[in-house]
């Protein structure tokens, strides 16, 4: 047999022996419409027909659309319990789009009876659904000085790819100071494509009321949305100065409360205020001191001078004499000056001049330790040795001796008649009321006050000394004197009429007291 002889016999064979899943299920499924379109949120129909072309009755038929896995895609079914042969039914199946991306999707439609079924394909597309929103991200206030940054913000949440144009336009004070139109942007549904940013700098922008107009158009689908900002300046003032060994900034606003987190730059060195208005630096050395303030925008530079104490001294017997200068020489008045010696502490302040005493038999003599300090200025501080003073010298006469001739040759003795006792008249009398006189002082020194007093140059010191053995009560001093400053170490110094008038009210036994006056 020829080879074509062959293929036909085979065919007839296959044929004859294949039996059609229409042979053993007899039904007959119609779509009438085999596309749809859909847009997110809707629901799509579709009608089918199915048809008992057999001679048996159909049970238990089960219709219902089947497709790819895709999130947001839900899909109905039917349930038929029997058809009759020669009857038919018409029903509705129903497609749920919800949130899928737009696009084109095979489907089919599915009737099934036991093992076996009937299939018809249908296509879904899903239309692209144009939802974004639009966005303007900026402060509500800015300090003049401050840079401003605006972000222009696109968000879509549309199924499918988006594009369209972006423009913005910004007012000060209602008069257009910029504005600009950005094209053909692109928004993706896959996130994070489906959002779109801008960011606009404006450096320092002047005072004023700032207004921000964003435009967009996507896919035909327009919008608008407008922000506003302020740009303002506080009216502040501002202290500076020097006090205890700290340099002080100080910014307060128009009602005089301290400013937050204002810059001050104190000789390259950053600093900003705390939540009192007040940024603060050391100083060591002395010096002028340069201060820039950045004042809601406006800098302005100012100084403050840092001076130094210099101490020198001089001893006059018992007394120390300290003098307090500046730099160029000038006393300094109204120092505190505290000196530490091998006996303790004594405190003093300078007078106008510059100049404290300090008495050496309170503290000691030896190494003395002077400190000089002042809120205005950095202290000052040195160590000194004074000697106790020696006290002086009683000169006792040399006895004078008349040397004997040695020769005597041929010397001719004249007789000598006895000495005569001296004449001394009351001499012993004055010995006796001395020595009465001053024991009588030692044993009064025991009981009665003694007071010194000395003049160095225009310097008048009165020192006032109770008795060892009783206190004293109600001491008053007066002396007609130019003065014109006094101060003492114990009680109340008043100066009126020329005079000086010095009243202490108790003296504690042995207990001391020093008045300076400045003539």
């Amino acid at each position: 047999m020829g080879r074509k002889v062959i293929i036909i016999l085979l065919t007839i064979f296959l044929l004859s022996t294949y039996s059609p899943t229409s042979a053993q299920m007899p039904l007959l499924l119609q779509v009438p419409q085999e596309y749809f379109e859909a847009r997110p949120g809707e629901t799509v129909s579709v009608p089918i027909t199915l048809i008992n072309v057999g001679n048996e009755t159909a049970e238990n038929i089960t219709v219902y659309i089947s497709g790819p896995l895709v999130q947001g895609l839900l899909y109905s079914q039917k349930y038929i319990k029997e058809l009759k042969p020669g009857e038919s039914v018409e029903e509705t199946l129903s497609i749920y789009v919800q949130d899928v991306r737009a696009g084109v999707y095979d489907l089919k439609v599915i009737a099934r009876s036991g093992v076996t079924f009937l299939e018809i394909p249908i296509s879904l597309r899903v239309l692209t659904q144009i939802s974004y929103s639009i966005d303007i991200d900026v402060q509500e206030k800015y300090l003049f000085g401050q840079d401003v940054t605006i972000t222009l913000l696109v968000s879509s949440s549309s199924n499918g790819v988006i594009f369209g144009d972006v423009s913005y336009e910004i007012y000060r004070n209602n008069n257009l100071i910029a504005q600009r139109t950005l094209r053909n942007i692109f928004l993706y549904p896959d996130s994070p494509r489906n959002k779109w940013e801008y960011p606009i700098f404006i450096p320092r922008p002047s005072v004023g009321n700032y207004t921000v107009i964003m435009r967009s158009t996507f896919r035909g689908l327009s919008k608008t949305v407008a922000k506003s900002f302020l740009v303002y300046q506080r009216a502040l003032s501002y202290e500076t100065k020097f006090e205890k060994g700290i340099i002080y900034v100080k910014i307060v606003d128009e009602n005089g409360n301290g400013v937050e987190g204002i810059p001050v730059t104190i000789e390259g060195t950053l600093l900003k205020t705390n939540s009192y208005g007040i940024a603060f630096i050391e100083a060591k050395e002395p010096g002028t001191y340069r201060i820039t303030l950045n004042l809601d925008g406006r800098i302005v530079e100012t100084f403050v001078e840092v001076k130094k104490l210099f101490v020198d001294y001089e001893q006059r017997n018992e007394t120390l004499l300290i003098y307090v200068r500046d730099s160029s020489g000038v006393g300094i008045p109204k120092v505190s000056v505290e000196a530490i010696g091998p006996l303790g502490k004594s405190y003093a302040a300078t007078d106008e001049n510059g100049s404290a005493l300090i008495n050496l038999n309170e503290i000691g003599f030896g190494s003395i330790r002077i400190k000089a300090e002042s809120d205005t200025y950095i202290g000052a501080e040195s160590i000194v040795t004074v000697e106790k003073p020696k006290p002086p010298e009683t000169e006792t006469p040399s006895p004078t001796t008349t040397p004997l001739p040695t020769n005597q040759t041929n010397q001719t003795t004249t007789p000598v008649s006895p000495p005569q006792p001296k004449d001394y008249g009351n001499l012993p009398l004055i010995l006796i009321l001395s020595a009465l006189i001053f024991g009588g002082t030692s044993y009064v020194a025991l009981f009665k006050p003694l007071k010194f007093e000395e003049q160095l140059d225009k310097y008048y010191f009165v020192k006032i000394k109770a008795p060892r053995l009783r206190e004293i009560q109600n001491f008053r001093y007066e002396r007609e004197i130019d003065a014109v400053e006094a101060r003492a170490t114990k009680g109340k110094v008043t100066i009126k009429d020329g005079k000086i008038i010095w009243e202490i009210e108790k003296l504690e036994p042995n207990e001391e007291a020093f008045l300076q006056v400045i003539l």
